[in-house]
Formats: structure tokens, sequence, C-alpha cells
């Protein structure tokens, strides 16, 4: 055994993590492992640099390890100042964190509406960004409005890699300069792309389509990972084949489609909404999907919730009206509170139930009950076809 004379520490891109089972992270490719309690307790004596006695049983876990990148070799010990605390039950692995509300843009579907040029104030982002550690956290999506707006964005940005979560930017990308990625300490960035020019730009002003091209490549040249985000609405549904080439020849990894509810701008411009039975089949063009689930028994966000730029926590952005505290009352005290809907609650019990988890529960509310099916998922599903939309209505 080539190691048997080596220290073995984890990776500087990996974190033991202990969530509804023990787990070894990898937070530059957005990988979770599960691991046996011995295996867990093994790595974590690697981690705070002590010498491990390795059996012969141990050879292959040890040579997985290795060639998954997530223990190295050493010559001298590598202590970790990383000592994991159990998670809450379910474990919080997302948090989708609103710095600001300010934007740079005004689209005609923003859900959070005119925002009020809150910005949260930087202490308290770093007592949640500490709070969200001590919680196991996986994936910080760092948002907005514009997060690059935030009066302290770059304060933030610099310290993030000091954290053993992933850290997501949610941008519109149109700031999105060379300069501004020669900065950029995430691991991620999350650009939205809602159509070619016209349908994206219908939406999000004249000018964005070109900078937010460019911001992707400015992004990869970088070798910084984008994602991209598409909102299914009424002036892109022709142009769903050209913006599937456009987005796999950016090699892009992840691909998020969606449907905007009508809230916030969107009130102002239901022109652009796209009823169940047309936009359902457009959520198959979306890819990728980097959440590790493991809730199997509850609805969607089982494993999510939201900080909003008043400090107020939420099960998700959607939910702003509805909080459940303040980050005054600390992240994993209100992450306790947030109501959950079991699977078996709901009154859909299609087969395609588990692998949809009900779909989205705010537009499940939106349609009159958050018991109810999530009528877009039904239709992308095939659950739904045709007409069945006007007489769910007429039913409901």
């Amino acid at each position: 055994m080539p190691f048997q004379d080596k220290f073995l520490t984890l990776a500087p891109h990996c974190s033991l993590k202990r969530l509804e089972e023990p787990y070894i992270y990898d937070i530059e490719n957005d990988e979770l492992y599960e691991l046996s309690e011995e295996a867990y307790q093994f790595l974590l004596k690697c981690s705070q640099g002590e010498y491990v006695s390795v059996k012969k049983e141990d050879d292959e876990f040890i040579q997985y390890c290795l060639s998954e990148n997530l223990i190295v070799l050493s010559e001298n010990p590598v202590k970790r100042n990383e000592f994991p605390h159990s998670s809450p039950i379910p474990s919080l692995r997302y948090l989708e964190f609103q710095i600001t509300d300010r934007c740079n843009l005004r689209c005609r579907h923003c859900y959070i509406g005119d925002g009020l040029h809150q910005d949260l104030l930087y202490k308290k982002i770093l007592k949640i960004l500490k709070e969200f550690e001590e919680i196991q956290g996986l994936r910080l999506l760092l948002s907005g409005g514009e997060p690059l707006l935030h009066p302290h964005f770059w304060e933030i940005n610099d310290i993030l890699r000091d954290y053993s979560f992933r850290s997501v930017l949610l941008s519109n990308g149109t700031l999105i300069d060379r300069e501004i990625v020669r900065r950029l300490r995430v691991h991620e960035v999350q650009v939205s792309l809602d159509g070619m020019k016209e349908g994206h730009e219908s939406l999000r002003g004249e000018g964005t389509f070109e900078k937010t091209l460019q911001a992707i490549d400015n992004l990869q040249e970088a070798n910084i990972r984008v994602s991209v985000a598409t909102m299914i609405h009424r002036r892109n549904l022709k142009e769903f084949d050209g913006l599937a080439s456009l987005v796999q020849s950016k090699n892009i990894g992840e691909w998020n489609v969606d449907i905007p509810c009508i809230v916030g701008r969107m009130e102002e411009n239901k022109d652009f909404w796209v009823s169940p039975p047309e936009a359902g089949p457009f959520l198959q063009y979306g890819y990728g999907g980097g959440l590790h689930s493991s809730e199997k028994n509850a609805t969607c966000g089982a494993h999510l919730c939201a900080i909003l730029p008043n400090g107020h926590v939420a099960k998700c952005g959607l939910f702003s009206h509805e909080p459940v505290g303040s980050i005054k009352d600390g992240l994993r005290v209100c992450w306790e509170r947030i109501p959950r809907i079991r699977l078996k609650d709901l009154a859909c019990k299609c087969p395609e139930l588990e692998e949809c988890r009900g779909g989205c529960r705010f537009r499940a509310k939106f349609f009159g009950d958050l018991f109810q099916p999530d009528l877009f998922q039904c239709y992308a599903r095939g659950v739904l076809k045709g007409g069945e939309f006007d007489e769910y209505q007429k039913g409901s």
C-alpha cells in the first residue's frame, strides 16, 4: 500500500457533513458522498491531522477516495479547523440568501416588484454565513435583486471561499464584465437567459441579450462554472428549440427552466403568463438539476429556505409575506419553524408523485389550495392533458 507511510487528509475542496447521514461533500464539484459511520470516523481523524493506521480491509475505500480526489497524501499532518455538528432534521442544505433588493433592470416578471433599496447589513451577513456553516449547509445561493449591487458585495465575495459550503451567485449577467469575473470567488454563477434576443429582451429590456451572452463567455474563459435559468413566458415559446441549441453550444452543465408566478411586476404583465397546458411541456427542456435530495416524504423545498433583504426568513422567496421569523432569532430556530407538508397529505395520488413531489407549493396555493398538486408539473409529466385544465378550474 503506497500510502502506508503517508498522512491521509481531506482534499482542500472537501468537507465532512453531518446531515441525516454522515457525508463527505466535494464543494468544488458539488458532489455528495454518503459514508458509513466507520468511514466518517476514519476521515474525521484524517481531517484532524492524526496518523491513521490503515488496515487491509480499508484499502479499497481509500483507493476510491483517492481516485475521486476526496483525500490526498501528505508528508506532514494537515489539521482542519472543522468539527461537524449534527444538522437539524430535515437538514437545511440550500439557503436562498437575498442580500439586497436593488437591481439594475426592471424585468416584467420579477416577483419582488419594485425594490425598496434594502440591503442586509454586512455584520448580519457574516452572522448568517457562520450559522449556515454550523448547520451543515451545502449551497449558498447568493441572490437579490442583483447581488452585485450590494454596497459590501466585494467584502462578502472575498470571504466566501473561507466557508465549507458551495457559493452560487444568481445574477442577470448584464454587469459581469471581465474585471468583475477576475475578482469573483464564487464556485458557480447562475445567469438568467429567458429566450433568444426577442424573447429575452421583451422580458428584461433592450440590450440585455448580448450582455448576458458575453457574461457567460467571460465566466467560462475564467473557468467559473456557469448554469442557466430560464423563465417560460408568452414571447419565448417559439424560441425554445433555438435556445436549447444555444445553451448546449455554450457547454452549460445545468439548465433550470421554470414558470414565473403572477406576483410582483407579473401582476402588471399578465399577458406574459402562460397557462399550465401551454407551459407544462416546456419544463422538459431543462436538465442537470444539482440538488442532493434526501427527504423523500416531503413536498418541494424540504431542504431549502430563504433569507430576505429585510432580514426575515421564509420557506422561499415567493413566501416572503409569510415569514417564520427573523435572522435575529437564529437560522436554526427559524428553519425549525418552517411548516412542512408530507406527500401523503396532498390531494394528489398519481404515480409521478415521488418524482415531482407535488411541484411548487406557491403555485399550488395560487390555484386555490396548498394541498393540491402544482398543475404545471401535471402537464409537464402528461398527467393532465389538453382541456382538462378548464375542467379542473371549474371543479376547484
